[in-house]
């Protein structure tokens, strides 16, 4: 329904139909600083009212930052802010925002605004990259039903949250991870992205991460935790650490992977390396696509931490991208799945494939709040061994901004790897939502609160069942696991399957025919990844 018109601090509309917008601009007053007083009412959880969404137009907020309409921003009541004429202590606080009518759709966002007549005490505006992504990328409603509470882990902090597609997920944001998101995992097997001999990548020359140049080392990437920068991968860095494979898809799929700098399907475009696919409309058995595999392995004994910053995914029906490690001999040596989904998902999910032995116990199977496992695993409980199921052990991400269209509405985001000695675990940060100490390349997991997946040594061992692991990017086309969903509905968090959203019986069909179809919504654009070592 939608309510009387709304006084806004900070913004310079607010949204009350699909149609109406108010300028609030002689309304707004900013502020600089944190107040010492205390908020007006407590953090309670699941309060329901009507979220609007608010136009940004690079407004200063009323805890007195800058917004785009790309972040994932909130504006809350007097009885949640506080005292309206001075900067809230709950500025920079995590809410998460679900649907009344779905609860399982929801999408974290950051504290920095004020929304005095918002009407209902339990209202709230929202940004419009956070309304689309809660609301299937449509603004068309006006209005949406809600609950939302503050996030469990969240601290207070003075540095803005924000971010746009245009600049990298990490140079903005504050705070600490989401708590859950919203949800739709995969009926299907979801196969491995290696399910194939992968020894010809073993011929090239390696070396491990301990063996890197120093020469390469950011001087300011240091972190109190004992973690070093030492690769920085930007621009032509990025496209020069890897070798570019050759030849036809793995998985049944329908890519011909090429050299991607000179086919020019790899480039740099201001301060971001993209990822392409080919555009020839019709092909006869194969489309041009990437598989990049790194130089360097990766070995436990290393003490690894990863960050992918990441601005934009592929998200056309008929892809599968992927940023995920193996070894030669899979599944011998394991695989690590960072980032992996398929057409228009926006559930990423995150898992491991190993030989036999390699389990995850189901004590830390339900510490995993924000993620589900995959129905096509569930069967084989918390056994990762991929000799018996090559789906090893995988679990979809609850975050409807974590994959795909979903993750690229949002403005892309940061995910992060830590594969050392103690176990793997991995994280994710929506675009806005990004800690500050990874923006200032000063990195401390223990401050992320709970990963997303998290493999124990005692259980899985990292030094046994994973090693010599390589980086790979890929966007493969069609194969296995693509056409699995292909004519489901709902599957990780799609709606509609893309046999009736594109009227194609197959993945292999669309790809071949619709090259068009495979433009700049099918690109990885990357910011960069860096790798930190103790």
């Amino acid at each position: 329904m939608v309510h009387s018109n709304p006084t806004v601090f900070g913004v310079l509309a607010l949204v009350a139909s699909a149609s109406a917008s108010l300028d609030a601009a002689g309304l707004r007053r900013h502020h600089a600083r944190l107040a010492a007083a205390s908020p007006a009412h407590s953090q309670r959880s699941d309060v329901s009212g009507v979220a609007y969404y608010g136009y940004q137009n690079n407004t200063q907020n009323a805890c007195g930052t800058f917004s785009s309409d790309n972040d994932m921003i909130i504006g809350v009541g007097p009885d949640y802010y506080g005292n309206m004429d001075i900067a809230s202590p709950q500025c920079f606080q995590h809410i998460t925002v679900s649907l009344k009518s779905d609860p399982t759709k929801s999408v974290d966002v950051t504290l920095t605004d004020a929304c005095e007549g918002c009407g209902d005490p339990g209202n709230i505006y929202i940004s419009p990259a956070a309304f689309k992504a809660l609301n299937g990328g449509s603004l068309d409603v006006g209005v949406l039903d809600v609950t939302w509470s503050f996030g469990s882990s969240s601290s207070s902090s003075t540095s803005g949250s924000s971010s746009s597609s245009t600049s990298s997920s990490t140079s903005s944001s504050t705070s600490e991870s989401s708590s859950s998101e919203s949800s739709s995992s995969s009926d299907q097997d979801t196969p491995s992205s290696s399910d194939q001999d992968t020894s010809s990548s073993s011929d090239q020359d390696t070396s491990s991460s301990s063996d890197e140049d120093d020469e390469d080392c950011d001087p300011e990437g240091s972190s109190d935790e004992g973690w070093k920068l030492t690769s920085t991968l930007e621009g032509d860095s990025f496209l020069d650490f890897f070798t570019y494979a050759s030849g036809s898809g793995d998985n049944g799929g329908v890519a011909e992977y090429v050299d991607g700098p000179s086919k020019g399907l790899a480039y740099t475009s201001g301060n971001q390396v993209v990822l392409a696919v080919d555009t020839t409309e019709t092909v006869t058995s194969a489309r041009n696509s990437l598989r990049m595999t790194s130089k360097t392995v990766f070995n436990a004994k290393d003490q690894n931490l990863f960050i992918f910053d990441i601005a934009h995914m592929p998200a056309v029906c008929g892809t599968w991208p992927a940023v995920w490690f193996t070894g030669a001999n899979w599944p011998y040596q394991g695989e690590i799945d960072v980032v992996e989904g398929v057409s228009l998902y926006n559930n990423n999910i995150y898992s491991v494939h190993t030989g036999s032995g390699c389990s995850i116990p189901s004590s830390s199977i339900t510490s995993m709040a924000q993620v589900s496992i995959v129905q096509s695993v569930a069967s084989g409980g918390n056994n990762c061994d991929a000799t018996v199921n090559t789906a090893g052990c995988g679990f979809a991400d609850h975050a409807a901004s974590s994959f795909g269209p979903g993750f690229n509405a949002a403005g892309g985001g940061v995910f992060a790897l830590e594969f050392d000695t103690t176990g793997i675990k991995t994280w994710f940060f929506q675009a806005g939502s990004v800690p500050s100490d990874i923006t200032s390349k000063n990195p401390d997991p223990s401050s992320w609160g709970s990963p997303r997946m998290s493999v124990p040594m005692s259980s899985c061992s990292p030094t046994t069942y994973f090693q010599d692991l390589m980086m790979i990017v890929d966007t493969n086309l069609g194969g296995s696991f693509t056409e699995g969903v292909w004519a489901l509905d709902g599957a990780g968090g799609q709606a509609t399957s893309c046999k009736d959203s594109t009227g194609v019986a197959t993945a292999a069909e669309y790809v071949l025919k619709h090259g068009s179809e495979f433009g700049a919504e099918a690109q990885f654009k990357i910011n960069g990844f860096y790798i930190y070592n103790q």
